[in-house]
């Protein structure tokens, strides 16, 4: 869980997201050693394909990271469809930060 605490603040001092969600995790099946993780970062708005560029050059993790970045508004519509990459993040994902309101 360091890691990942880690990784979240890595990406909090790079932006301010409405939400972070861990959607994916791989562990070793003997020590249960994170091998590799899988969060989705979703901003009020801006370019998303510079962010994930600037997120990646900020995260110090030492696991294999994917990242998903999608504006608010763009997260509100593709989790509207049921059939979309981001609808099956919001029903299987972990909420690890969400902005507060």
């Amino acid at each position: 869980m360091e890691t990942i605490r880690q990784i979240l603040n890595d990406i909090l001092s790079v932006c301010t997201p409405d939400r972070v969600i861990l959607f994916g995790e791989k562990r070793t099946m003997s020590t249960q050693k994170l091998k590799s993780l899988s969060l989705c970062v979703v901003v009020p708005d801006g370019d998303t394909r510079a962010l994930r560029c600037k997120l990646h050059l900020a995260i110090s993790a030492e696991v294999p990271l994917s990242l998903s970045v999608y504006t608010a508004d763009e997260w509100e519509e593709l989790t509207a469809e049921e059939s979309s990459y981001a609808a099956w993040i919001a029903r299987k994902g972990q909420v690890l930060y969400e902005q507060k309101a």
